[in-house]
């Protein structure tokens, strides 16, 4: 006789994923349970359901689901992020920190209220998980959510004292591009922490496996690596020199 608690699949053997949300509403404190049942294995049939060719097929695959926010939020539902706060810290009581490929802004959830006199930047595709992070921080007034357009348009405009991007460059096609902006837009002396996934493949695009070299390369040669990125090394931090020292240019 089969187990009761065996997984399940539409009734059959296979997989299944049941997450419990809370949302409450900050201001009036009225909260309320979402169970969602997330069938895994369909998403994951969800980048094969049609061609990808570009950069803006890649995108799209964020949009046509809302499987990642719920992911994201039962995933990180006990994250902490004692590193990142380490970097603002140094940087002083107030200052400016971006997430870049924000998803449902976990960081910035834990971060905004040890740091209450920091701005905060949101960065992400127009897809559900930032819209989701809107309406989380809507009563935020040090918090803004921009969205990158297509190639080489960028969104930052200011600079920051620190800056994260996590999960993000495996995922898109420019990586060198992209973290050319985040050091252009780095203040003297700020904190760059990153990752970036050795691992291409479907979502993990091969575009970006190609440019992964090149990207380490161009880290070290403009910052100083406290923690650098490399072949077994998925984590980084990295510092941007100050004006009075000269960057080491290969």
């Amino acid at each position: 006789m089969s187990s009761p608690n065996a997984l399940r699949w539409n009734g059959r053997p296979g997989h299944y994923e049941v997450y419990y949300l809370t949302l409450t509403d900050a201001v009036t404190g009225t909260g309320f349970w979402i169970r969602y049942t997330l069938l895994r294995m369909e998403a994951a049939k969800l980048w094969d359901r049609k061609p990808r060719e570009g950069e803006a097929d890649y995108r799209s695959f964020f949009s046509e689901t809302d499987y990642f926010v719920l992911r994201q939020m039962y995933y990180h539902r006990n994250s902490c992020f004692h590193w990142v706060e380490d970097a603002l810290r140094r940087a002083g009581p107030a200052g400016d920190f971006c997430e870049y490929g924000s998803g449902v802004a976990p960081v910035t959830a834990w971060l905004r209220p040890r740091f209450p006199h920091w701005r905060f930047t949101l960065v992400d595709l127009p897809a559900p998980a930032l819209e989701f992070a809107r309406w989380r921080f809507r009563h935020a007034a040090n918090v803004e959510a921009l969205e990158p357009g297509l190639g080489r348009d960028l969104p930052l405009r200011r600079a920051y004292d620190v800056m994260t991007c996590l999960e993000v460059l495996e995922h898109v096609v420019n990586p060198l591009e992209v973290v050319r902006h985040l050091v252009e837009h780095l203040k003297p002396g700020g904190r760059l922490l990153l990752n970036f996934s050795d691992d291409p493949g479907r979502e993990n695009l091969v575009e970006s496996a190609a440019e992964r070299e090149a990207t380490v390369a161009y880290l070290a040669s403009r910052l100083v690596a406290e923690v650098p990125l490399g072949p077994g090394e998925l984590y980084a931090c990295y510092v941007k020199p100050s004006s009075k020292e000269a960057p080491r240019i290969p």
